[in-house]
C-alpha cells in the first residue's frame, strides 16, 4: 500500500511540474511579446539626408552635375580631400567620392530621383547638350508617362550612375492620396504625444493656428504643448491611446478631419483608464506641407 500511494504522489508531483513548466512557458512567451510590442512603438522619424556615388573623375563629374542639372556646390563638412558636395535643395545633398577606387555597377532600377516643375525645359537642356535620355524600357529620347500621370526620364552621369527626373511635383493627387496622407500626421500627432516629443509635435502646427480644446480656453500655438505637458508631470501613470478614423473631407488645399480618440493610462497598480474623446482639425497644405490651422476637442 505504501509502494502505491509514493508512485500515486510520485505522478501527482510530475504532473504538477508539468503545469508550472507550461505555465512558466506561456509567461515567458507573453513577456516577450509584450517585449517586442514595445520595441515596435519606437519611431525614429527619419528624413532623407544624402545621396553619395563612387566617382573616378571628381572634377569631370562635378562639371556634370553643375552644367547639365544646375546644382549649386555647396561646403564640404567632411573636410576629406576627394570628396565634394551638391546642393539638392531643401537640406538634401549629393556626395561625390573619388577616394573609393572599387568599380561600381548598377542598372536602371537602382537611380536618383529628382523631381522638377520645369520638366519640359530640362529635356530640352539634355537635347541641346546632346545628353542621351530614355524612358524606362529604355526606349532612347522618349518621355516615360506612369500610370498616375506623372512623367519621367533616364538618362546617365559620367560614371554611369542612372539619374530620373519626373513631373510629380506638378502632379495632382487623388482625394484619397491627400485623404491617406493627412490621417498620417493624425497618427504622427498621438505617436508624438505618447513619445512626449514636443519637438516633433510643434511641427504640424501653423504658426496663425488658433483652437478651443477640451480644457474650453481658446488657445494658439505658443500654448499647443501645454497639456503634454501637464498630463506628463504625474509619472505613477503610463499613457497609450486608440484612435478610431471617421472622415476627412477635402477642399483643395483644406482638409476637416474627424475621428474618436480613446486615452488609456495605467497606474502603478496595474488599474486602467480610458478617456473617450472627439477630435476635428482643419489641415491647409502650405509651403511647408500640411498644418493645422484649427481645432476642436470634445469628451464624449
Amino acid at each position: 500500500m505504501k509502494a502505491k500511494s509514493i508512485k500515486g504522489k510520485l505522478a501527482e508531483e510530475i504532473k504538477a511540474t508539468s503545469r508550472l513548466k507550461k505555465i512558466l512557458f506561456f509567461i515567458t512567451i507573453f513577456a516577450f511579446a509584450n517585449l517586442l510590442q514595445a520595441q515596435d512603438n519606437t519611431t525614429f522619424n527619419f528624413n532623407f539626408n544624402h545621396m553619395a556615388f563612387s566617382v573616378k573623375d571628381l572634377d569631370a563629374s562635378v562639371t556634370f552635375y553643375k552644367n547639365v542639372l544646375q546644382l549649386k556646390e555647396i561646403e564640404n563638412r567632411s573636410a576629406i580631400e576627394g570628396i565634394r558636395w551638391l546642393s539638392l535643395g531643401e537640406n538634401k545633398e549629393l556626395h561625390l567620392i573619388s577616394i573609393v577606387k572599387e568599380n561600381v555597377s548598377v542598372n536602371r532600377a537602382v537611380h536618383l530621383a529628382l523631381t522638377t516643375n520645369n520638366f519640359d525645359d530640362l529635356v530640352r537642356r539634355l537635347e541641346e547638350l546632346k545628353v542621351p535620355y530614355s524612358d524606362w524600357l529604355g526606349t532612347p529620347n522618349t518621355v516615360n508617362k506612369r500610370a498616375d500621370g506623372v512623367k519621367q526620364i533616364y538618362f546617365k552621369d559620367p560614371d554611369g550612375y542612372w539619374i530620373e527626373i519626373n513631373n510629380s511635383s506638378t502632379a495632382t493627387p487623388s482625394v484619397q492620396q491627400i485623404k491617406d496622407e493627412v490621417w498620417q500626421l493624425e497618427e504622427n500627432y498621438w505617436k508624438y504625444v505618447k513619445d512626449n516629443d514636443l519637438k516633433s509635435y510643434l511641427t504640424l502646427w501653423d504658426d496663425n493656428f488658433i483652437g478651443y480644446p477640451t480644457n474650453n480656453n481658446i488657445t494658439g500655438k505658443e500654448h499647443i504643448t501645454d497639456w503634454i505637458t501637464d498630463m506628463y508631470k504625474d509619472k505613477s501613470r503610463k499613457f497609450n491611446y486608440e484612435l478610431t478614423r471617421k472622415v476627412e473631407n477635402v477642399f483643395g488645399d483644406i482638409v476637416i478631419v474627424l475621428y474618436n480618440v480613446t486615452q488609456i493610462w495605467t497606474n502603478d497598480k496595474n488599474e486602467v483608464e480610458k478617456i473617450p474623446g472627439k477630435i476635428t482639425h482643419t489641415w491647409k497644405k502650405t509651403d511647408k506641407g500640411w498644418l493645422i490651422i484649427g481645432g476642436m476637442g470634445a469628451k464624449k
